[in-house]
């Protein structure tokens, strides 16, 4: 404990430096997610350590900046109570980079978060301390498409995107997303939609035939009108504890496999919507079909990176996985509140919510 203290207020009275420690936002243009109740500020931040020694990340602040800089809002992690210990990969090796997922991601409702700025502190050894900060201007964003639940309902979301989700945590520098040449998190917004009885089990029985699981075969459509870019409907479904039908390699040489039997719907303005883990043999369209808004497009399976029967759904700036993710709220849906279905006109869904369609 006394070498702990000792240490802790060496660092308090060494000076920060600005070092050749570099931090960069990503997505290049970060978007504000309107919450239930907050607004949401889902971005990365890649860390470069260019000194000549181990740097480890002590505390990350975010100041929130008015006219002329006013401070309007201010909040921290740090080594005092250990709240840094949220983030895992805190120490960065001499010429190496780290991913930092923002731990900061929430801000009130009515809080302006035009200018946001990020400071960040790292220890090199007892004695030296580094500093580095970032500007973040992010934009509030909300698509153009009117999107509608893909699936009726009601569903539960098994995983969305939020603080803890693995959606919004893509290791980018992960050996296999290197091999796979992702360079941003195409899903950053993701959904995985599971149907469940009253009791929240996925599957009758062990779950071993694909017919027993409650989702299999149903109806998934097009959240909003648009253009079909890509149709697969070819890939074999998984099945419980199974292994997916392609190897590695397979993988490696077509990442699109990851997705399974899927459809990519273009709607116009830079829009465009992914349905993945569809049943073998149930895309209902080819490339170059247009379709209406809730047109069935498919059934919900198991195909693809996929250890369960369920639909992943995500919204995109581009097709494949050159793209940014987008936030996707839905039009016209209830929410499970307890004995009632809150109905909700345009809101935001995420992980543990059920819900079902208002046709």
């Amino acid at each position: 404990m006394k070498h702990t203290i000792a240490w802790a207020l060496a660092l308090l009275s060494a000076a920060a430096i600005a070092g050749p420690v570099e931090v960069k936002v990503l997505p290049s243009q970060p978007l504000i997610e309107q919450g239930k109740h907050q607004q949401l500020l889902n971005i990365d931040f890649l860390i470069n350590n260019g000194s000549a020694g181990k740097v480890t990340l002590s505390e990350v602040e975010v100041s929130v900046l008015g006219e002329q800089d006013k401070l309007l809002a201010q909040y921290r992690v740090g080594t005092n109570g250990m709240s840094v210990a949220v983030i895992p990969n805190r120490e960065i090796e001499a010429g190496k980079s780290e991913l930092v997922f923002n731990p900061l991601y929430a801000y009130p409702q009515e809080l302006d978060l035009s200018t946001l700025r990020f400071t960040f502190h790292f220890a090199a050894g007892s004695e030296t301390r580094y500093e580095a900060e970032t500007i973040v201007k992010p934009q509030r964003f909300t698509p153009k498409a009117k999107l509608k639940l893909p699936v009726a309902g009601p569903v539960l979301v098994h995983d969305g995107h939020d603080f803890y989700g693995h959606h919004r945590r893509l290791p980018l520098l992960d050996p296999m997303a290197i091999a796979l040449n992702f360079k941003r998190n195409f899903m950053r917004y993701s959904y995985d939609f599971v149907v469940t009885d009253d009791q929240g089990r996925m599957y009758k029985g062990d779950g071993s035939r694909n017919e027993d699981w409650y989702g299999w075969g149903a109806p998934v459509s097009a959240p909003a009108a648009g253009k079909v870019l890509r149709a697969v409907s070819h890939i074999p479904d998984n099945g419980n504890g199974k292994p997916p039908s392609f190897t590695r390699e397979q993988f490696i040489a077509d990442p699109s496999l990851m997705w399974g039997n899927h459809v990519e719907i273009d709607h116009g303005n830079g829009e465009i919507s992914l349905l993945a883990h569809l049943k073998q043999g149930s895309v209902s369209v080819k490339a170059g079909d247009t379709v209406k808004a809730g047109a069935q497009v498919g059934q919900m399976g198991f195909s693809g990176d996929a250890f369960l029967v369920h639909l992943h759904y995500d919204l995109k700036n581009g097709p494949g996985f050159d793209a940014d993710a987008l936030p996707a709220p839905f039009s016209g849906f209830e929410r499970l509140t307890g004995k009632q279905w809150l109905k909700i006109g345009q809101g935001h869904v995420d992980s543990g919510d059920i819900v079902r369609r208002r046709d």
